[in-house]
């Protein structure tokens, strides 16, 4: 999940003007649930919610140690008097030599760069280029003319690239022209040089018109727009793209070329298009260096970005984002389907460096937003020094919580509300402050769009922060029940996890899917899958990527057949902005998988999967530092297994089972570590009759305190701290006749670890290596009903698949494979070489290939021939 999404604020390129009829909030397009299930409708008619986002740009051009001659055309988007030429030369060490540069207007010749050849020696370089950054900000570049580098010997512009000081990050370094270049809207350019590089790297040239924001006027032809034609081709006519967010200083106009020429471009290529503008929500420097107290600041000592927290930042982005979206209503409004705000951590909204080791929140704006978070919380003095257990806590004078003790984890992997209330408070502020900030740009899209749009945001990434070495509450990503709550969200989105997703793995969700539907909202997946047109690419991710169309294929059927069957959103993200969806046969697979799509659009079915994964929003806040040793294999990973025990499962908060929303014969809770005496009680009726599986500390916090017995009273066994060196489970005798042939956990002690110490020993199928009880199954006293404690930090498809036989849940298939059903639909992703029998639910007398047509043999119980990565789109009618 460290992701360095540069490409997400990358500047968007513009395009010639078309013709387009403007009209004020005529098209809607909002989410419905219908029959359960959410989707998307445009003017009262459901659509295929597949999209596709790119990021508009030049070509890059390869370049290396063998000199070469560079020639592009390019037509100018817009008109500029005082444009400049850019080169990037990329975060590689090195040099870059370039010579006889020349730019002309292709229509009459006019010279908009006479030749360079830098032969006039340094001032043929200062006359007319210079770079950026400067100064102490410049801690990897220089450029200047060298003699002998360039052709034939001749003198040279030399680029001189060194890595930056270690854990330094590279600046945006480039040399550019002075901006003094006339381009004409609508004419073509032609732009040659010479150029060699000591080492094999990618050159990105582009023309701008500079200002508030920097206009693209254009480069090398790069592949967006024609991504969107092979998009439109096949039906696709949502388009995301990035937007730049004009936010000038008071008193001062706004300029909104850049803003229409963003959304003219893909409007002249597909006029069909749906737009689904990415606005980056950060403060320009005016604001900054004007309001320096709400930037956030580190324990570092660094400062950046603004203060979620910050009433004076909320207030502005909010009307600058409001004045937006007025502006693109007015003039694009019959073309828009919504708005996607984004801020933060590489536009996701969790803190910037949630996955590094500063800690944010010491700005002023944090203290103040802080204090009157308290003051609303306790009201008095007294109430909070009762809470703190500080006789000394006065809600005027409240710090924030020391780095030192908020990096400590003195009960090791839970913080106590005892002894460190504050950092828990703080933690909660800081869950709601972030959430707040959303809803706040939030309400400023439905009101600007006359509640006509989609609002659409990054948040609630409850799984995949699990792995978050300083505790999962630094993400402020914790307060999803509050974004679900309101009616000024449509679609929450994130990336496919970064774990488990690549060819044989299960592409899982970062989120709790099925409760984001259950509120009636619609969960959207970001496949950015590095496909085989990528291999060369470093993103986060990449390593999960695939090196063949076959394989590529392969990945996007999975990906789009279970989004399909969960009633998940999805668009397919070219994130290098380099072509990754540039091929026709990989849009064909898009038009495909309309035989999956178009059913389930026509007759919706809820999805309520048999096996439920449930999690608890506020007991992971209670994570210490360190404590990744537990969250990550007991919620990040447990993906893993639930993926590929055989039955579908679905993602869900534990509010919404405590509720009754959730019918389900197999609940797998996955972190109920902190509940209150009256969570338990509703959780156990809520569960009563069916099979529970209570994950690693399940009732450990008892509120305010630990409480074995609110661990029994929850789970119905006697759990006592074990003294176990490692919290690791090897199966017993019982446990292997179930078919447990493995063991699992955490090589390492673990502390608290907890041991089913009155077990009988027909109910022990694991034990730790100190032979205490590690796993235990005990039944209830209704029919049906049955727990099994799961000790170690994590869990097994074997676990999952003894516990789903036992609860009558369907199994697809006995061995592990990736299994995604609802309705008439079964998909398959092998996880391995082998034949896998399917097994259809009763009342299914066979299956069809729904993509071919092709009738299996075998009736309800094929079996196909899979190898690993294999994907197989079903149909039982």
């Amino acid at each position: 999940m460290q992701r360095f999404r540069h490409s997400r604020m990358r500047l968007a390129a513009m395009a010639v003007a078309v013709l387009i009829p403007t009209s004020a909030f005529a098209l809607s397009v909002r989410v419905e649930v219908r029959n359960g299930a959410p989707q998307l409708i445009v003017d009262g008619r459901p659509v295929r919610a597949r999209m596709f986002f790119g990021i508009p740009g030049s070509a890059p051009i390869a370049i290396g140690p063998e000199a070469k001659e560079v020639r592009f055309e390019f037509v100018a988007t817009e008109s500029a008097d005082d444009g400049t030429m850019h080169f990037r030369c990329g975060a590689k060490p090195g040099e870059v030599d370039v010579d006889d540069l020349r730019v002309v207007e292709m229509e009459d010749g006019r010279e908009v760069i006479p030749l360079q050849d830098f032969e006039a020696g340094p001032g043929s370089f200062s006359r007319a280029w210079t770079f950026w950054p400067t100064g102490a900000q410049n801690t990897v570049g220089a450029a200047a003319v060298q003699a002998g580098a360039g052709k034939g010997g001749s003198a040279s512009l030399r680029i001189a690239l060194k890595a930056p000081a270690a854990g330094g990050e590279w600046p945006d370094f480039h040399v550019f022209h002075h901006s003094r270049l006339k381009l004409i809207k609508g004419r073509r350019y032609e732009a040659t040089f010479w150029v060699r590089s000591s080492v094999a790297r990618d050159l990105n040239v582009a023309f701008y018109r500079p200002g508030s924001s920097f206009v693209y006027l254009g480069g090398p032809p790069g592949p967006y727009e024609t991504e969107i034609q092979l998009a439109a081709g096949v039906g696709v006519d949502f388009v995301g793209f990035p937007m730049d967010l004009p936010w000038p200083e008071p008193g001062k106009p706004a300029d909104w070329s850049a803003v229409d020429s963003a959304c003219e471009q893909v409007l002249r290529v597909n006029p069909r298009a749906l737009l689904l503008p990415r606005v980056g929500l950060y403060p320009p420097a005016w604001w900054s260096a004007r309001h320096p107290g709400e930037a956030m600041r580190w324990d570092d000592g660094a400062t950046r970005n603004a203060v979620p927290a910050s009433a004076r930042f909320r207030e502005d982005a909010s009307a600058r984002l409001r004045e937006l979206v007025e502006h693109v209503e007015a003039k694009f409004g019959d073309h828009v389907a919504g708005y996607h705000p984004t801020g933060q951590n590489t536009g996701e909204w969790f803190y910037e460096e949630t996955w590094g080791d500063a800690l944010n929140g010491y700005a002023p704006a944090d203290l103040a937003a802080w204090r009157l978070w308290l003051r609303a919380r306790y009201q008095t003095d007294d109430a909070l020094r009762k809470a703190w257990n500080d006789p000394g806590a006065s809600l005027d004078a409240a710090a924030v919580p020391s780095p030192k003790d908020r990096r400590a984890a003195p009960n090791g992997i839970f913080r106590d509300p005892r002894v460190e209330r504050p950092i828990l408070d703080w933690s909660t502020f800081q869950q709601e402050a972030m959430a707040d900030c959303v809803l706040s740009l939030a309400k400023s899209v439905r009101e600007g769009s006359q509640g006509r749009k989609l609002s659409v945001f990054f948040y609630g990434y409850l799984f995949e922060f699990g792995a978050v070495r300083l505790g999962p509450a630094i993400s402020g990503h914790y307060a999803l029940r509050r974004v679900l709550d309101s009616p000024d969200v449509d679609v929450l989105c994130s990336p496919i996890s970064y774990f488990d997703r690549g060819l044989g793995e299960g592409a899982p969700a970062m989120t709790a899917a099925e409760s984001v539907a259950l509120a009636g909202k619609m969960w959207l997946v970001e496949d950015d899958t590095r496909t085989y047109l990528a291999r060369g690419s470093t993103f986060p991710g990449a390593e999960s990527g695939v090196d063949t169309l076959e394989e590529t294929n392969k990945i996007l059927l999975r990906n789009v057949g279970q989004q399909a069957v969960r009633n998940l959103a999805t668009w397919w993200m070219d994130l290098g902005a380099t072509g990754w969806f540039n091929d026709r046969r990989l849009w064909d697979e898009m038009k495909r998988l309309e035989a999956i799509d178009g059913p389930l659009l026509d007759n919706p079915v809820a999805y309520r999967p048999e096996v439920a994964a449930v999690i608890d929003e506020a007991s992971l806040t209670r994570i210490a530092a360190g404590g990744q040793v537990v969250s990550r294999p007991a919620v990040y990973e447990a993906r893993r297994a639930l993926g590929r025990a055989g039955a579908p499962y679905g993602q869900y908060l534990i509010d919404d089972v405590i509720a009754g929303k959730v019918d389900a014969r197999l609940y797998v809770i996955l972190d109920a570590w902190s509940l209150t005496a009256e969570q338990r009680a509703e959780l156990r009726w809520a569960t009563r009759g069916k099979g529970v599986v209570w994950c690693y500390a399940p009732g450990w916090y008892d509120g305010e305190v630990p409480s074995p017995e609110a661990m029994r009273e929850l789970t119905g066994f006697r759990l006592e701290p074990s003294l176990a060196a490692r919290a690791w489970a090897d199966p017993t005798q019982a446990g292997k006749a179930l078919g447990l042939s493995r063991g699992f956990g955490v090589e390492a002690h673990v502390r608290p670890t907890f041991a089913a110490t009155d077990a009988k020993e027909s109910e022990i199928l694991a034990r730790y290596p100190d032979g205490s009880p590690a796993l235990a199954l005990r039944d209830g006293t209704v029919d049906g009903e049955f727990s099994l404690f799961v000790g170690p930090p994590g869990l097994t498809s074997e676990v999952l698949r003894l516990a789903s036989r036992k609860a009558g849940v369907h199994l697809y298939t006995e061995v592990d494979c990736n299994v995604y059903a609802n309705g008439p639909f079964v998909v398959l992703h092998a996880s391995q070489d082998g034949a896998v029998k399917l097994q259809l639910p009763r009342g299914r007398a066979g299956a069809i290939d729904a993509l071919t047509g092709e009738t299996l043999p075998g009736g309800a119980a094929p079996v196909l021939p899979m190898k690993l990565g294999d994907t197989r789109i079903l149909r039982s009618p």
